[in-house]
């Protein structure tokens, strides 16, 4: 069985890549081998630091894919940082042409971890964060005092979470990239900017075809677009939502808006669960699970620490096994089939 991390972090963790890389598969799972990983940035300063970790991987003959992006969590240090937030000549922000730039220079690069996050906060009243992996119901402070009247802001406010998302995913679209994306209590942001989106690359693929064919060319080339039903694709080419948080009912929703941007929901579109996210856990997961399919699951471990991901890649083999009743080694086929068509496909 050849596993597969879609989604890590592990290039900012304690022990390196040491633990995952050297340690027997045997002592996890007899027929279980580590097949690679796509590690994630969530902040430029990351981008050195998953090049070599990428470079690591693949002299040992493993599978890896770079990721770049600014994840909602960190984005409020960029856009206050002045170097990174500063605009360029060309009108954009510093991290912004860096994100651009790097995508430039690897090619198989997708863009990640990128998203919008409603349950991240910071507490006024003394500096609390509440997690957006934790139930905030579950949350406990010292004083007793109700989370809900404590006196607290989004840490990076949503206009400006929904900006930077849509750049990047913009970004993602024109560059013809996958992506990775984040959303926690978030959903209706999401659909908002999957459909600003849309509508900025239908103007982009309008005005190239203007560009490129004589203005009374233009007719003939929408009516002969439409005679071999080829259709602008309007979205990253392929997505995938980490760490699915949303219900069952949502899917429909989800599935039709990236329909809508002309990608094939049951080939493009990809969901992950992470054992590291108490959402894993939670009762409804293997329905929701089963509701996605297996054809469109990713094995993920969102970890830091390499120590860890060999565990967490069997728990979320077995958790998804368990949840579609499937044997294992389906289960880890299909998944591993799944990566290889989200990172490593054109098609």
């Amino acid at each position: 069985m050849k596993l597969f991390d879609a989604h890590n972090h592990i290039h900012l963790g304690p022990h390196g890549l040491t633990p995952l890389i050297t340690s027997s598969s045997r002592l996890h799972h007899p027929n279980a081998t580590f097949a690679g990983a796509a590690i994630m940035s969530t902040h430029p300063r990351d981008y050195s630091a998953i090049e070599s970790a990428v470079n690591e991987l693949r002299k040992r003959s493993f599978k890896a894919v770079p990721c770049y992006g600014v994840h909602p969590w960190f984005l409020n240090d960029v856009l206050t940082d002045p170097e990174a937030s500063r605009v360029l000549e060309n009108g954009e922000e510093v991290w912004f042409n860096e994100l651009k730039q790097r995508l430039q220079l690897h090619p198989d690069a997708i863009v990640g971890e990128i998203g919008l996050d409603g349950a991240r906060w910071v507490d006024l009243d003394g500096g609390y964060r509440a997690n957006s992996a934790v139930d905030e119901n579950e949350i406990k402070h010292s004083d007793e005092k109700s989370i809900w009247d404590r006196n607290r802001t989004l840490l990076c406010p949503m206009n400006l979470q929904k900006d930077a998302f849509v750049k990047q995913l913009l970004l993602a679209a024109e560059m013809k990239r996958p992506v990775s994306i984040h959303v926690v209590r978030a959903w209706g942001e999401l659909f908002d900017s999957l459909n600003e989106v849309r509508q900025k690359m239908k103007e982009t693929h309008e005005v190239a075809r203007i560009n490129n064919l004589k203005q009374s060319s233009v007719i003939l080339e929408r009516n002969k677009m439409k005679r071999s039903k080829i259709k602008d694709v309007l979205l990253p080419p392929k997505i995938y939502f980490h760490a699915f948080s949303g219900k069952a009912g949502i899917l429909p929703s989800l599935l039709s808006a990236c329909a809508k941007g002309n990608i094939d929901p049951n080939s493009d579109v990809y969901f992950g669960f992470a054992p590291a996210i108490p959402n894993f856990y939670a009762p409804k997961t293997p329905s929701i699970m089963k509701e996605i399919g297996l054809h469109r699951l990713l094995l993920e471990t969102d970890l830091e620490d390499s120590s860890c991901v060999w565990d967490d890649l069997l728990l979320c083999l077995y958790g998804i096994a368990s949840a579609l009743e499937v044997d294992v080694h389906e289960a880890a086929d299909q998944t591993f089939r799944n990566a290889e068509c989200f990172y490593f496909s054109n098609g």
